[in-house]
């Protein structure tokens, strides 16, 4: 039980909360394994729990009714999925699957509720964190919509520095396996234009590779933050 709570105040989603609400919680709380290229949960079923990530990554993928699939979003520590439960009962819109071997704590949606009905500054928290994804989000389509697709790739590269970025002298290394097409789906680009502009970025010296990892230049991700 102590461990879980533990699990619990690692969220600042859950910040504030007292023992009581935490200790209802727990009882419910179960701890779940994902192994790499398994899913969480697919596209159209119901699922009524809500995720902590607590090592490695998801990606979410949704697949359109042409059959294109197309990458929403890469998470990964730290991360909670599912939090949409709380508030509508609705079949999945999207895909979750593990790029890596993923440890989550699942927790019960009926108990969240529970202490949401209680607590109304956790639900005003849980209310602003959920607005917060959806204006990250919105920025993400904003920021594509119209671009080229240097520009897109220059920009998803940028925020993924930005989130598993490891600072090295010069470059900064992105501590996160992704694969051409992976790139193009989340751009919405080919496989091959994603390929030609990756030459053209190292050509430029802007972006190497370490045979595992992208690296980007750490000056200018410094300069394009500053824009």
């Amino acid at each position: 039980m102590q461990r879980c709570v533990l699990c619990l105040k690692e969220l600042l989603l859950f910040e504030g909360l007292d023992k009581e609400d935490f200790y209802s919680i727990c009882p419910g709380a179960m701890n779940k394994a994902v192994l790499k290229g398994q899913y969480l949960f697919r596209q159209g079923e119901h699922d009524h729990a809500v995720y902590l990530i607590k090592s490695g990554k998801l990606k979410l993928i949704q697949n359109t009714e042409e059959g294109r699939e197309i990458i929403i979003n890469i998470i990964g520590p730290g991360d909670v999925l599912g939090e949409t439960a709380l508030f509508q009962e609705q079949e999945m819109t999207f895909s979750a699957v593990a790029i890596e071997d993923v440890r989550l704590c699942a927790f019960n949606r009926s108990d969240l509720e529970m202490i949401v009905q209680r607590n109304p500054e956790f639900a005003v928290k849980i209310i602003s964190h959920l607005a917060r994804k959806l204006n990250a989000a919105m920025q993400q389509v904003s920021e594509v919509s119209g671009a080229s697709v240097k520009e897109k790739l220059l920009r998803l590269l940028l925020r993924l520095a930005n989130e598993y970025g490891k600072i090295t002298s010069d470059m900064t290394i992105i501590e996160l396996k992704i694969t051409q097409q992976e790139m193009g789906s989340m751009i919405g680009a080919s496989r091959v234009k994603v390929s030609q502009v990756l030459r053209e970025l190292k050509a430029a010296g802007i972006l190497g590779n370490n045979g595992k990892y992208y690296m980007i230049k750490t000056d200018f991700c410094a300069k394009s933050a500053s824009v």
